[in-house]
């Protein structure tokens, strides 16, 4: 999905097409897509503190945004792996992460995590572009968020978005 898509809107002349949405709600419905296609027998977890949250946003971005974020923390996930997905209010703005219990980063390759083609020394065997982070990147911010990422290897990652108040 990501790859092909990346091509057509990475030029940053892209259009952004806001709309209004409740939050949760879009991303309750994106994981429970994901989960019933994609889970691959890893332990999708979702859990929000935030009920309601009307946002105007582009909601292909957010897409992109979290299904990658998701297809990446299950293919680095151990088979019996578990995945997690928060949504909350940190400092009055939404906050979304994603946590999974994979190979994590190496601490000195974070810095060039975002850029595109890129892949950690230790992915090993597992098949990938290094395009979903470089997508990520983009699409938060064509949303006015940012990135947070804590890993540690062996032990898994956090990805958290941060989203405009």
């Amino acid at each position: 999905m990501a790859f092909g898509k990346f091509g057509k809107y990475y030029p940053d002349g892209i259009r952004i097409k806001p709309e209004d949405f409740d939050l949760p709600v879009a991303l309750w419905q994106e994981f429970e897509a994901f989960r019933e296609q994609a889970a691959f027998g890893r332990k999708l977890v979702y859990h929000s503190t935030v009920e309601r949250l009307p946002i105007r946003a582009d909601r292909t971005h957010l897409k992109y945004v979290f299904i990658n974020l998701l297809q990446n923390a299950v293919k680095y996930s151990p088979p019996d792996g578990e995945v997690r997905v928060e949504l909350y209010l940190r400092d009055g703005r939404p906050a979304l992460e994603v946590w999974d219990d994979g190979i994590g980063i190496p601490p000195a390759e974070l810095q060039e995590l975002f850029s595109p083609f890129f892949r950690a020394s230790n992915v090993g065997a597992v098949p990938g572009t290094g395009m979903g982070l470089a997508i990520v990147k983009k699409s938060a911010r064509m949303l006015g968020a940012n990135i947070e990422v804590e890993s540690q290897p062996g032990e898994g990652s956090c990805f958290r978005i941060l989203f405009p108040r």
